[in-house]
């Protein structure tokens, strides 16, 4: 049988199941201590003085996952949402706000090389909107044979058999489940209901560097890894137009205000009956 276990990373009670599972929680610790923003970690020293001589390998790796996912999306799933993040009400606690203005900058001048990560003035990052799905995909390499990384909503999973994805309902409906094949698969799942206090949530749009305003208030996608289901998560709150343009073979499902269960499909989003 193989072996399932559970621990508290990345702000989120994390599962997995699998052979070498307790490789991949190691995995996920280590990238955990590293990344994070909220203890000190080669991060906040990196935020701190705008530049890090020697980074450690994965640090250089997750931050140039955040630069390219930035890239692509023209900006709008980036890394530079940190001082935004705690002038809304997202710093050491949920509900802190440091600051009273924000902007989000540009990430294009960030130099990130195994020798040095140098920020351009007042930019600071928060990995958050892309770390948890790319370490969780990383540590799942740990992994041989069927098995699964649940990552608080971010999920990969390698299954020979057909399988069911659950969606939880956002307002404590009933759940949906949802058929998959065999194979190897990603799926992410962002809310403006989680990380959520009196006023706003971890959402930001970069273009008003404050927490989006949306119809929809939960995005699950499923896709061909967990990467790509993450960032459009929040292009189908961003951009629906960059959502259809890199959407590929995903699905795209989302819940609207009133609960209602929407599927986006042929650039256009079709309520379905459940």
């Amino acid at each position: 049988m193989s072996r399932t276990l559970s621990l508290h990373a990345l702000g989120s009670q994390i599962v997995i199941q699998g052979e070498g599972a307790e490789a991949a929680a190691c995995e996920i610790e280590q990238a955990e201590a590293l990344l994070t923003r909220f203890q000190a970690s080669p991060l906040t020293e990196l935020n701190a003085r705008g530049v890090l001589r020697a980074p450690p390998g994965i640090l250089v790796e997750a931050i140039g996952h955040a630069l390219s996912v930035a890239r692509e999306t023209s900006g709008l799933v980036t890394p530079a949402v940190l001082t935004a993040l705690e002038v809304a009400g997202y710093a050491q606690a949920i509900g802190e706000r440091r600051g009273t203005a924000a902007t989000v900058l540009d990430t294009s001048e960030v130099v990130c090389t195994p020798e040095v990560i140098r920020l351009a003035a007042g930019l600071r990052l928060d990995l958050g909107g892309t770390a948890k799905s790319w370490i969780a995909e990383r540590a799942f390499t740990r992994i041989s044979g069927d098995g699964f990384i649940n990552a608080g909503g971010d999920l990969i999973t390698r299954q020979s058999a057909a399988f069911a994805v659950e969606i939880a309902h956002p307002l404590g409906g009933t759940p949906l489940y949802l058929d998959c094949p065999a194979g190897t698969w990603g799926v992410a799942t962002s809310s403006t209901l989680k990380r959520a206090w009196e006023g706003g949530h971890h959402l930001i749009d970069p273009r008003t560097a404050r927490p989006l305003e949306s119809d929809l208030i939960q995005v699950t996608v499923v896709a061909n890894c967990p990467t790509n289901a993450e960032v459009l998560t929040k292009l189908a709150f961003l951009d629906t137009g960059m959502l259809d343009e890199l959407q590929g073979n995903a699905q795209v499902y989302a819940y609207d205000r009133a609960g209602q269960f929407w599927i986006r499909s042929w650039k256009v989003w079709q309520k379905m009956e459940t």
